[in-house]
């Protein structure tokens, strides 16, 4: 897939960022490099060696720096859009990304001119060299020229005045299709990130008077989710390959939030999924398992403002059929539009492998 097919993309995803930016909003703009190694996390993606990517990217960022902002984390988040090269020191194998993502990013102040930041992205990517049993057989890493692109990172910057600042962040980097088409191993690689950011305007974010949460406020949150994605067929039988063939993955969950910080919630969640690519499966073996799941699952949920961002490990109650592992790993990226209503990815996973990336719409009750 030609770079100037997505091209287009990428420039109208720009313009309407850049758009919705208000002119009064303090934005500052980034150059950054990176370097990490890949994890050979599969058997599968062994015979590849290990190797070493490396990275250099642009972003600019929105500074959230109001009153409203602050109490809601004692932080001042920005909002940004990044687009980077990623060299995956494999080029005949991995080839190369291009990564388009927009990202959340609050800073806490630490002292004098040091901050601590975090960092939650989503977006896409493009890659340049997929599976193709004849002409790249060894990757099975990914099979589709575009996949979701997941990083979360951390770090520390300092700021030399008003204008200039650096930044130094540890990255974990995921790439997968989320199971539409296989094979679909992923790219998983924690870099180091060094960042070099300017802001035309003054910027200087500065600690203020911290109020202490008051339990009296916290939130009690019941919300139901529902959930939809596609999973790739794969390998069934004899002699039957479907991994280009997609089958819808949809489900609900039940899903009770308790805040107990500022920025903190515990969550208990059931969820029930029905796996239609499972039950082909099982039709083509003569099997009698069933293709549905039911899981419990217990996490933490990080809020800022209208977006939260939760992490489960999950327990399987009902499973007759899929992944031998009897837990899983939950992800998922929520932004509230209006009250009572959420949307947003989610990922599910076993260990370094994803099995599907899903979108959920969320309705919120609180108690």
């Amino acid at each position: 897939m030609p770079f100037y097919r997505i091209s287009p993309f990428l420039l109208g995803l720009g313009l309407s960022f850049s758009l919705s930016l208000k002119a009064q909003s303090p934005i500052s703009f980034q150059a950054e490099a990176e370097y990490g190694f890949l994890f050979l996390h599969s058997q599968d993606v062994a015979p590849i060696g290990q190797s070493y990517p490396s990275a250099f990217g642009l972003s600019v960022q929105r500074w959230l720096l109001t009153e409203k902002h602050w109490e809601n984390c004692f932080c001042y988040p920005r909002l940004g859009l990044s687009l980077a090269i990623h060299n995956y020191d494999n080029p005949e194998v991995l080839g190369y990304g291009l990564p388009v993502y927009g990202f959340l990013e609050p800073w806490y102040k630490i002292g004098g001119s040091w901050y601590f930041n975090l960092r939650a992205s989503v977006g896409l990517i493009y890659l340049s060299q997929p599976y193709d049993a004849l002409e790249n057989p060894l990757n099975y890493s990914y099979s589709l020229p575009v996949s979701a692109y997941l990083v979360l990172g951390l770090g520390t910057a300092y700021q030399f005045n008003d204008h200039w600042r650096m930044s130094l962040q540890a990255r974990y980097n995921h790439s997968s299709n989320g199971g539409v088409r296989e094979p679909n191993k992923g790219l998983n690689y924690p870099t180091l990130a060094v960042g070099l950011d300017y802001s035309i305007v003054s910027i200087m974010p500065q600690a203020k008077a911290k109020q202490a949460f008051d339990p009296k406020n916290r939130k009690k949150l019941l919300s139901l989710h529902g959930i939809l994605a596609a999973k790739a067929g794969g390998m069934v039988g004899e002699g039957v390959d479907e991994r280009e063939v997609t089958y819808l993955v949809s489900g609900a969950a039940l899903r009770y939030s308790h805040q107990i910080a500022r920025t903190s919630a515990l969550i208990l969640e059931t969820e029930w999924i029905s796996n239609l690519a499972y039950r082909k499966q099982i039709e083509r073996q003569g099997g009698r398992q069933s293709h549905q799941q039911w899981g419990l699952e217990l996490g933490h949920e990080f809020i800022l403002g209208k977006f939260t961002f939760s992490q489960a490990a999950g327990f399987y109650l009902f499973k007759e059929y899929g992944a031998a592992a009897s837990w899983y790993q939950r992800y998922t990226l929520l932004y509230r539009p209006l009250p009572g209503l959420a949307l947003g990815p989610g990922l599910k996973a076993h260990a370094n492998v994803a099995e599907f990336l899903d979108f959920r719409i969320v309705y919120e009750l609180r108690l």
